[in-house]
């Protein structure tokens, strides 16, 4: 299939390169230069496979960003009549055609698209008008239900999040304690299903879980600075934060625990390891 990779046999060796047998696509030519020396005609070999500029099924050994049916965040190399040539990550740029494009694209920027086959030209295209891909099904989640998140937009009341790479999802500015960019991928826990399948979307495991979590990464931490850290019941939140990617308040509920089992004393603005 175009847009993915899989392993196809080598039929012929020529001069210019390998053509490798695509099945229904075809015999499907590997250039000479991309085709591991070691190889012999017979061998199989993985390859992306994509469409040149004539439309003919042509393979590469190099891994590209992302294949057909994924989200990736790719750069804008070039923009002409026909739309923007996207990075890929190979030889050849991938298309978003303008019909495709939410926003207009700009040339250097980066966007978070999904890759598909354009139905007409058969050739893998990039669209970052992910209406068109997302939240297609029901919202079946449960609550505290682990997802995966890839960040899409930064709006006035958080991150725009695909979850699942099937539904978008909110994490608002308040319940936010790490770095965040478009495209980013991380883990994210269901907080809530709103009426219109509006989802709620943590950064952190909620409940006791999370806590004890959080205890166990504050205990190695201290174990690393020989038993002592500068924060402590009155340190800034920022700091905590930045620490680690937590709010004070859960931070506290953590050295409050350690404290509880013997672990740890606790100062205004300090932790250490009860000897």
């Amino acid at each position: 299939m175009l847009g993915t990779k899989q392993f196809l046999m080598i039929e012929e060796i020529s001069a210019e390169g390998a053509y490798l047998d695509g099945k229904e696509l075809g015999d499907v030519f590997l250039p000479l230069d991309e085709k591991p020396e070691y190889l012999e005609e017979g061998d199989n070999v993985e390859v992306f496979i994509y469409s040149d500029n004539q439309g003919h099924p042509c393979a590469t050994t190099k891994a590209p960003l992302a294949q057909v049916g994924e989200f990736a965040l790719l750069r804008v190399k070039q923009i002409n009549k026909v739309g923007a040539f996207m990075d890929l990550g190979i030889a050849k740029d991938v298309l978003a055609p303008y019909n495709e494009q939410k926003p207009k694209m700009r040339e250097g920027y980066s966007y978070l698209v999904k890759l598909y086959l354009d139905n007409a030209s058969k050739r893998l295209c990039a669209s970052s008008n992910l209406n068109k891909f997302v939240n297609k099904t029901p919202a079946n989640y449960e609550k505290n239900q682990e997802v995966d998140l890839i960040v899409a937009a930064k709006t006035d009341l958080g991150y725009k999040v695909v979850i699942n790479e099937t539904h978008f999802g909110m994490v608002f500015f308040n319940t936010v304690f790490k770095r965040m960019y478009i495209g980013q991928r991380m883990k994210g826990y269901v907080k809530q299903v709103r009426e219109g399948d509006k989802i709620d979307v943590l950064l952190e495991k909620p409940g006791i879980e999370k806590i004890s979590g959080l205890g166990e990464q504050i205990l190695a931490k201290l174990e690393e600075n020989n038993g002592f850290l500068p924060l402590g019941d009155k340190s800034d939140p920022q700091q905590i934060k930045q620490a680690f990617s937590t709010s004070k308040a859960n931070f506290k509920k953590a050295i409050g625990g350690l404290f509880k089992q013997g672990k740890i004393d606790i100062e205004a603005t300090s932790i250490s390891l009860r000897k």
